[in-house]
């Protein structure tokens, strides 16, 4: 039998805290999605005035990098005429290959996923490195415990 890991909904909130902090820092109005180690929502947040179309984004966006245990925008093989052209077409289109998602880890192993959308391709990796800083300086309070 096998034992995953994965985020709680308290560590999930700590993620979204400090990805919305530097988001309403930079002035955008950002989707932000923190994803299970499978990839689907633990918790969701549209900040005031957040389009609708980036809800979905953000969620395929931590779908994407939590199922595929890696950052979103490292899919450089997907081009046309490349070997994985058109694996943005697979789970129902929900493959997300282009900037604004992180896996989450924890001693190596994919415990979630982060998805953000909203801003330009900048804004989304700095709001989603903000809420990955902030769980990386929780873990190491762990370890000090």
């Amino acid at each position: 039998m096998l034992t995953k890991k994965t985020l709680s909904l308290a560590e999930a909130e700590l993620v979204l805290d400090a990805a919305q902090k530097k988001s309403e820092e930079i002035g955008i109005a950002h989707v932000i999605c923190v994803a299970d180690n499978a990839g689907y929502p633990i918790a969701l947040r549209r900040l005031d005035g957040g389009k609708i179309t980036s809800v979905q984004i953000a969620e395929n966006k931590a779908f994407t990098a939590a199922g595929h245990k890696r950052k979103t925008h490292t899919f450089t093989n997907t081009y046309p005429g490349e070997e994985a052209w058109g694996i943005f077409t697979q789970h129902g289109g929900r493959l997300t290959v282009f900037v604004g998602g992180y896996p989450i880890e924890v001693d190596g192993e994919v415990v979630g996923g982060i998805g953000v959308s909203g801003g330009n391709g900048e804004q989304d990796i700095a709001v989603c490195e903000a809420g990955l800083a902030a769980f990386d300086v929780y873990l190491r309070r762990l370890d000090t415990e």
